[in-house]
């Protein structure tokens, strides 16, 4: 059982399950608060209040959506990452020698 949990192709694999949960739930939640802005009647006055707010929750949302792809990406698909900018280098390498 500990020899299994410490195998990088599980370990991948639950992280891929995790992060695809979180994709799931953030993206429910999206959609939960879309409905809130279809549902009606509001009463004008709170109107702009309500929707500043649903949509400032809305950006949140959509932002965590956006690191847990990243992440999912990272994690799953990508071993070597690697980027420069403006002189700048940044490299990031994964594999298989994790705890053993």
């Amino acid at each position: 059982m500990m020899r299994r949990l410490l195998d990088p192709n599980f370990r991948r694999t639950i992280l891929a399950i995790t992060f695809a949960g979180a994709g799931g739930v953030l993206t429910l939640m999206a959609l939960w608060l879309a409905a809130q802005i279809l549902k009606g009647p509001w009463p004008p006055a709170l109107a702009p209040q309500r929707l500043t707010i649903i949509g400032t929750a809305l950006y949140a949302v959509l932002a965590l959506l956006g690191l847990v792809l990243t992440g999912l990406s990272m994690t799953v698909a990508l071993r070597q990452v690697s980027a420069r900018f403006l002189g700048a280098d940044f490299s990031a390498a994964g594999g298989d020698g994790g705890l053993q």
